[in-house]
């Protein structure tokens, strides 16, 4: 009896540690590094980026000040009159709630302003790119009208910037689904600007493995969705449904895009557009550019069939493709999709 006493004492007390072992590993790996400065800015670049900074504050500043609901009253005139409102028996004049009767509804705010991507140590000093990640804690402030001048200012800066906006609820859960891109931006870049007003969930941060590890896992990933898209294109083609078809090969090549860029530098952008995406994976990769113009003069024209093969836009009901066309891209989707995987299993081994 007292043995089994004692055994179940020691059965409580490997519990409780347990417990407290978990609770200290959890605490431990907080993401308290979102509170605090994350990185540097090489010295050559901090004027820049202090420009790009204060460019995108005061112009979200200033487009998302409250607005009147009616224009204020503008006499054309010093004899201006106001006209005297008629009455008919019994009303009487109601007080204005406020002279300029403006919105004072809350429009939201900046919680983050991070600069991410390792472009900053490999690029020359005269060429930089700068990846520039905004989150607000509203979704309607990602709104094209809140971003447009912004935009367009930095766009006439003489390097080029991507800046990439979301909200905090989105972003809180891409979080906790470990998504690649969010991850990488908010525990490898440099904090740029901080506003407490929003409480990151306080979760565990994603497992450590070896980049390795993680680089084939993200692979696997990648290749799971490529073939389910392929086994979706062979279907629609039996059926002859040429335009469906012609939207899956452009799904394939997508994420042969976002693979080869995940594994080579992290992470991945949020982007559809096969272009942006072309353009940074060849960057890194220059070889990808053969499985476009190799043998052919007409390599933009078969490009431009892809791009606009999209589910998403309003001009997905009018796109329409050929057999013959299909075929031709078939041959590049190939192609491409051998080279990105040979890229990605040769920067795994590189890893290991």
């Amino acid at each position: 009896r007292e043995a089994g006493i004692r055994l179940i004492v020691c059965y409580i007390q490997m519990i409780v540690e347990f417990k407290e072992g978990l609770m200290g590993d959890r605490m431990a790996e907080e993401r308290h590094y979102l509170k605090a400065q994350i990185g540097h800015v090489p010295a050559r670049y901090q004027d820049d980026v202090a420009t790009i900074e204060a460019i995108i504050r005061d112009g979200f500043a200033v487009s998302a000040k409250p607005v009147p609901r009616r224009s204020v009253p503008n006499p054309p005139s010093p004899d201006y009159v106001k006209p005297v409102k008629k009455l008919k028996p019994g009303q009487v004049l109601k007080p204005k709630k406020d002279p300029i009767n403006l919105n004072h509804y809350n429009p939201g705010k900046i919680l983050r302003i991070v600069l991410f991507g390792d472009v900053l140590e490999t690029n020359a000093p005269e060429a930089p790119r700068y990846d520039l990640f905004v989150e607000v804690n509203k979704k309607e402030m990602t709104r094209p009208k809140y971003w447009t001048a912004i935009r367009e200012q930095l766009t006439a800066l003489p390097h080029p910037v991507y800046l990439r906006v979301d909200y905090a609820r989105k972003v809180n859960a891409m979080l906790r689904d470990k998504e690649p891109f969010y991850t990488y931006v908010l525990t490898e870049g440099v904090l740029l600007h901080a506003n407490d007003c929003n409480i990151w969930p306080t979760e565990p941060a994603p497992v450590n493995t070896t980049p390795a590890q993680a680089a084939e896992g993200q692979m696997a990933r990648f290749m799971e969705e490529i073939k389910a898209h392929k086994k979706r294109q062979k279907f629609y083609w039996n059926k002859k449904r040429c335009r469906l078809t012609g939207f899956e090969v452009r799904n394939t090549i997508e994420q042969a895009y976002h693979m080869v860029l995940t594994l080579h530098q992290g992470h991945s952008y949020p982007e559809q557009d096969l272009t942006f995406l072309r353009n940074r994976a060849e960057a890194i990769a220059p070889n990808l550019k053969q499985a476009w113009f190799y043998q052919t003069e007409t390599y933009e024209e078969e490009f431009d069939l892809l791009r606009r093969a999209h589910t998403g836009t309003h001009k997905a009901t009018e796109y329409e493709i050929t057999e013959e066309e299909i075929g031709l891209l078939t041959y590049r989707q190939k192609t491409l999709l051998k080279m990105a995987q040979n890229l990605c299993t040769k920067k795994i081994e590189s890893l290991t």
